[in-house]
């Protein structure tokens, strides 16, 4: 399928460039922008804009953009529900064949226990490469929402303060007694 635009306006460059910058990749900005690769690949190198040199503003904006496409929509969700399904199974037959080569090592035939061994590392890498990838998109979501709390100084109080906080309780207790009894003594 040919891309759907073929001159790039100023505005439309930048667009590129803050994708770019938010971590999309060439054919995602191609396809998001109607662009084609290439033409997108040439925009990035003329600009030659180095990584952190948007306003992190832009770069909020367009990761907040991707997060919201994928939390939307329904087809997106299937599929990384399925590969978070498929991850699971990974790392389960992972410990399966690292189970039957551990046992393997105690044979006499170490040669054959390295080999799957070294499979199963290579098995594991790949499965860990996919799931850091699946959490770098989104560890956004599972990060917990930093509060600002005010801040709590604790101090000693001294004889004085100690007594006038004494004082002032029992005239709060005091009023609120006082105010209870001609409730008490009106509604007689």
């Amino acid at each position: 399928m040919k891309a759907k635009r073929t001159t790039v306006t100023p505005t439309l460059e930048a667009q590129i460039v803050a994708f770019r910058e938010a971590g999309y990749t060439n054919l995602a900005i191609a396809k998001r922008l109607g662009l084609g690769v290439r033409t997108v690949q040439r925009h990035l190198a003329i600009s030659g804009v180095k990584k952190g040199s948007l306003k992190s503003e832009l770069i909020d904006v367009a990761r907040e953009e991707a997060l919201l496409l994928l939390r939307s929509d329904p087809a997106i969700k299937q599929a990384i529900a399925q590969l978070l399904i498929d991850d699971i199974a990974h790392v389960s037959h992972v410990r399966e064949i690292l189970v039957e080569a551990s046992e393997h090592l105690r044979a006499t035939d170490v040669n054959s226990a390295a080999q799957v061994m070294r499979g199963a590392a290579a098995y594991s890498t790949a499965l860990k490469n996919t799931s850091d990838i699946l959490q770098k998109h989104f560890a956004r979501d599972n990060q917990t929402e930093v509060i600002d709390l005010p801040e709590l100084t604790v101090q000693e109080l001294t004889a004085d303060q100690v007594e006038d906080l004494r004082t002032r309780h029992l005239a709060a207790s005091n009023v609120e007694e006082a105010s209870e009894i001609s409730e008490v003594e009106i509604g007689s």
